[in-house]
């Protein structure tokens, strides 16, 4: 950290905002209104401001017995305020138990949710270059908005632990814990041909996802040493939301094609898919055989109740919380990287 250093008393001192001020060329009222966030400023100026109060080392000072605090960064992005409400409620499946650990552990939380376009406001960039939390945990793996917190927790000198796996192109090792999404997929591939499906559909999760990428491979993986052609694998485009899969079953019911089974990277999607089949009279799984991802407490309402591959939600966002306190407070720990089974759930869905 570069630190200011008071000659006259001939110690190291914490830089001020006047400091900041002086050094970036702007005015202390300024400072003061990017430092408490205040809309009125210029984009350009809070950037100035920022880069310069981290390159100063300016950290907020905590009160006496404030607890700590910690930043959970969401990745989903959203287009339309229907999906905002559906990717805050799957949030809070990691979210409650990212709650409780810090509490147990003294510790509070700030929010943060992605953009469709992988760009951070500049209230977080003030958190961030003003070290106003001691880490960050980030949720989700939409690869522009994961990429944009990783660099910029980087740049702020902030720990961080991810609730996915790191993406094999990033330079620098980092802390994860995670499902794994290309052995959940496989089992889910696995499953559907052992039942005696020789035609499935997929329906992919979003393009910019890694966890969607890594399900879709272990399924076609699976379905391929399994005995499937691949002419007999098809797919369908979704994302993640409910509707994507009513549309998957629309188009299937306007060709007049069932496959024998379909794998849904999630399970709203899965569950928009059956809803809409049944409307139109195909049974399931008598017609055609389904499966989904996530194991959501919906899998088990739904009729008939819908096989999927579960994600250990309370385990991801308990262990990562643990393992980012301990690198908070012993910062020469190694990089930790922990995969969690994702274990099949069989339910009528799918026939077995």
């Amino acid at each position: 950290m570069n630190m200011l250093i008071n000659v006259k008393r001939g110690r190291y001192t914490m830089p001020t905002l006047r400091d900041i001020a002086s050094r970036s060329g702007v005015s202390l009222s300024t400072v003061s209104r990017v430092m408490n966030g205040h809309p009125s400023v210029a984009p350009g100026l809070v950037t100035k401001v920022l880069e310069t109060a981290a390159e100063l080392g300016y950290e907020k000072t905590p009160r006496n017995n404030e607890k700590q605090t910690l930043a959970v960064l969401v990745t989903w992005p959203s287009t339309s305020e229907s999906q905002t409400q559906r990717d805050s409620q799957f949030a809070m499946m990691f979210l409650h138990s990212i709650y409780v650990t810090a509490e147990r552990l003294g510790y509070h939380l700030v929010f943060h949710f992605g953009t469709e376009e992988g760009k951070i406001n500049s209230f977080l960039q003030w958190q961030i270059a003003t070290k106003q939390f001691q880490g960050a945990i980030i949720v989700g793996s939409y690869l522009a908005m994961e990429r944009t917190y990783v660099e910029s927790l980087q740049k702020g000198d902030l720990p961080f632990f991810r609730l996915s796996k790191a993406p094999t192109d990033f330079n620098a090792p980092h802390s994860y814990v995670a499902v794994d999404d290309y052995a959940g997929g496989y089992k889910a591939g696995r499953h559907l041909a052992d039942l005696g499906a020789k035609s499935v559909l997929h329906i992919l999760g979003p393009s910019n996802s890694r966890d969607a990428l890594e399900r879709k491979k272990g399924f076609v993986k699976a379905c391929e040493e399994h005995g499937l052609r691949s002419d007999a694998i098809s797919f369908f485009q979704g994302d993640f939301h409910e509707p994507a899969g009513e549309k998957c079953a629309q188009e299937l019911i306007r060709r007049g094609e069932l496959p024998d089974g379909i794998f849904a990277a999630n399970d709203m999607m899965a569950i928009g898919c059956m809803r809409t089949l049944q409307k139109h009279s195909v049974r399931i799984p008598a017609d055609v055989r389904i499966v989904g991802f996530d194991n959501i407490m919906l899998a088990s309402y739904v009729e008939p109740a819908l096989t999927t591959i579960q994600i250990p939600f309370d385990d991801l966002a308990r262990v990562a919380t643990e393992e980012l306190v301990k690198q908070i407070e012993c910062p020469l720990r190694k990089t930790t990287r922990v995969l969690l089974d994702a274990e099949l759930i069989v339910r009528k869905s799918c026939g077995a």
